[in-house]
């Protein structure tokens, strides 16, 4: 071979990339600063298992996808020795001879190193393979299947392409050796000796020269691969093993905590997002993954977190040196533009439920939800721009302490006539505070499941007391709609009052306060062992201190709320309860536990109109109608929710039928379906009811014990 060529290819195509390397990487250190070098240990330990080992591409909706990934993934890994290898003998006519002919004396010396070399050889030609394989499974996917969640994108058919040409020449190179050696099939090296033996009836000189053909198309094609990297989509082939190492440690959907006092007040431009951040953008593959069951990019809204992240990494590419240095398109020094208006729309920000799909299914961990609060941060607190429906959440969390603006003094009222405890009025000691929750509090038919629970714990036997009158908002309303501030104050207050009680363990109904008081309390000094009632009650059930012995013949499926479900890992307590329960038929809805579908109120959407497309809970809703048809008759269609031409047909069920009952643990989400029955004209056919409404009905009551006066009547209910 000849080392001025590899010489000059190799100094021409690493220049190049180095060039383009520093301005990305100037990008990021224009960023603001962020410590992702804690937790050194549990960083190792998630680059090994999803990163090397690419666990979450080979998630069940996924599969086959993700398996052929890996093929690729692997032959990266094997062929990059194989890679430097190449290049030594370009310089080296010694490394060549050793490298390709197994036969020279230095191998014959050292059988260990021999044995060795041999087993690497089988593993190349393993991947090899396995990577055309992936390759020819890709063109056929993108050419003919064409899945909603792969944009059109010839870039893609341009890297295939590069993969296939590697592992061609690779064994083009390989195989002419083979029969300049006079050699057959050999067990290390099996396709490629496959390769030469079908290159013997061209005769030596023609083998030898379409061999060295396919060597230096090999080196270009390495080099061009490489510099083409930083330009698109497959940044991720540089990235992704860093962007997984620099995941978040934190458990729950926890959103970092601005310094206030530093005027931290969220991101307005592109230098006010981490570096991290920006990290999540180069590594965005694009595939797309973080559609399927989005609710916002199933039902129409303009909010798919693979298009945010492709109009931001390009914006920032377009604009560069603006970024990186501060000259604008003039070339003179300018403020960078706001991000909302510049790269993104409002309504792109605003549409976001924070349900976390998109983070659930991504392969290499990228945060999308955090960034997007960041950005509502900066619309609310610096710009009071923001949906006019969500002023008076506001106000009424500011006032009153709950995001309906109703009266303080009448918190409470749910519970009237239970003469409940107070926690700090001298009685106890009490094992749990139980957290009421606004909706809990105020809304009419979340009573009703707070006075079932109060029943269930009484039975049980178990000690806890309310706030009464004194309890306010745990905050994640305002903090999940940019209200950072006022979160803080109602969190900080909360805490303060709580340690100076004594609280240790808190009950809570709602995900969203769970989530809340056990991830992002910690952070302002509350560390309580916090429980949600589906927890809780099953505990109690396995521990036999309530019995069920009601018997209920009713159909039900069982909804997932994301912030109990998706964002803390419980899915298998709410089921356990409701197995459980005599006579209940629980059938599953298609997108359930990781892969359940939003109802839509997460994020604060709880509180906004939705203008634009389909109506979330609509969709869920219809599932949850065709579900429970399906149970009645089989022979009702049953669309996959994995389609991979159109994700999410199994909500668009609009027939009659499907009676039974619908599970919930979320009040937001109990809110949503109930609203969806009477929209679809469902209500004489489908009841929502909270789990524990379930387990209060079904329980066999000690005599004269554990008994809960009816509903009292109330005058107000939130809008």
């Amino acid at each position: 071979m000849s080392p001025i060529i590899t010489g000059l290819i190799l100094a021409i195509g690493l220049s190049l990339f180095v060039m383009t390397m520093a301005g990305r990487m100037g990008v990021l250190l224009a960023m603001k600063k962020e410590n992702r070098l804690d937790h050194i240990s549990q960083r190792a330990k998630a680059l090994l298992r999803f990163g090397f080992g690419q666990r979450r591409m080979v998630d069940r909706e996924e599969f086959t996808p993700g398996l052929m990934h890996v093929f690729i993934f692997a032959a990266f890994m094997v062929l990059a020795a194989r890679t430097i290898m190449l290049f030594v003998m370009g310089f080296s006519e010694t490394a060549l001879l050793v490298l390709t002919d197994l036969r020279e004396p230095l191998w014959a010396a050292n059988p260990a190193l021999l044995g060795l070399y041999r087993v690497y050889l089988l593993a190349k030609d393993v991947v090899a393979v396995g990577a055309l394989l992936g390759s020819a499974y890709f063109a056929y996917l993108r050419a003919s299947v064409k899945p909603d969640r792969m944009s059109p994108s010839w870039e893609a058919f341009l890297i295939l392409g590069f993969i296939a040409g590697l592992m061609i020449t690779e064994f083009l190179f390989g195989g002419s050796h083979m029969v300049s050696q006079g050699g057959g099939f050999v067990w290390w090296e099996p396709a490629t000796s496959m390769v030469g033996l079908g290159m013997v009836s061209m005769g030596p000189a023609a083998a030898h020269v379409v061999g060295v053909a396919g060597f230096w198309i090999h080196l270009v094609i390495i080099l061009a691969f490489l510099n083409f990297l930083p330009l698109g989509k497959h940044f991720h082939v540089i990235t992704g093993l860093f962007n997984v190492f620099f995941q978040k440690t934190s458990t729950g959907a926890k959103l970092p905590k601005p310094d206030l006092e530093k005027e931290e007040f969220g991101a307005a431009t592109v230098h006010d997002l981490t570096w991290k951040q920006g990290l999540d953008l180069y590594t965005c593959t694009e595939c797309g993954r973080c559609q399927t069951h989005c609710p916002t990019y199933i039902t129409g809204k303009p909010l798919t977190h693979k298009g945010v992240n492709q109009d931001l990494k390009h914006w920032i590419f377009d604009h560069q040196m603006w970024v990186e240095e501060g000259r604008g398109p003039s070339g003179t020094v300018e403020a960078l533009p706001e991000i909302i208006g510049s790269a993104l729309k409002a309504e792109t920000v605003w549409a976001c439920t924070s349900c976390g799909w998109c983070e659930t299914a991504c392969p290499v961990f990228i945060e999308n939800v955090p960034r997007l609060i960041d950005m509502r941060r900066y619309q609310v607190q610096v710009k009071a721009e923001f949906p006019p429906e969500i002023q008076r959440v506001f106000e009424g969390m500011e006032r009153q302490g709950n995001p309906w603006g109703l009266g303080q003094d009448r918190r409470d009222e749910w519970a009237e006539d239970l003469a409940l405890p107070t926690w700090g009025d001298g009685g106890g000691p009490y094992e749990y505070l139980f957290f009421v929750g606004c909706a809990g509090s105020y809304d009419d038919k979340q009573k009703r499941v707070s006075r079932a629970l109060v029943k269930i714990l009484r039975e049980a036997g178990v000690t806890f007391a309310t706030l009464s009158k004194q309890e306010m908002c745990n905050g994640d309303p305002a903090r999940r709609m940019g209200n950072e501030y006022l979160y803080q104050t109602l969190a900080q207050t909360n805490v303060e009052s709580w340690n100076a009680m004594g609280v240790k363990a808190v009950i809570t109904q709602c995900p969203h306060c769970f989530n809340t008081i056990k991830n992002e309390y910690p952070e302002f000094g509350g560390e309580y062992r916090v429980i949600n009632h589906t927890q809780l009650i099953n505990e109690l059930l396995k521990e036999k201190r309530i019995r069920l012995s009601q018997v209920m013949n009713e159909k039900l499926t069982y909804h997932d709320p994301c912030y109990l479900g998706r964002h803390n890992g419980e899915y298998e307590a709410p089921r356990e309860v409701l197995k459980a329960i005599p006579g209940l038929e629980v059938v599953e809805m298609q997108r359930s536990k990781r892969e359940g579908f939003c109802c839509g109120a997460g994020g604060g959407r709880m509180w906004m109109e939705e203008h634009i497309g389909t109506r979330i809970n609509h969709n869920r809703l219809n599932e949850a109608a065709l579900t429970l048809k399906h149970a009645e008759d089989p022979s009702t269609p049953f669309p996959s929710a994995t389609d991979k031409k159109k994700p999410g047909q199994v909500g668009d069920y609009k027939e009659p039928g499907g009676k039974g009952v619908v599970a919930v643990a979320c009040p937001f989400c109990a809110t949503m379906l109930r609203d969806a029955t009477a929209d679809t004209g469902r209500e004489e056919l489908i009841t929502v009811k909270d789990i524990t409404e379930l387990v209060a009905d079904a329980m066999e009551e000690k005599t004269g014990a554990g008994t809960v006066a009816p509903s009292v009547a109330v005058n107000a209910k939130p809008e």
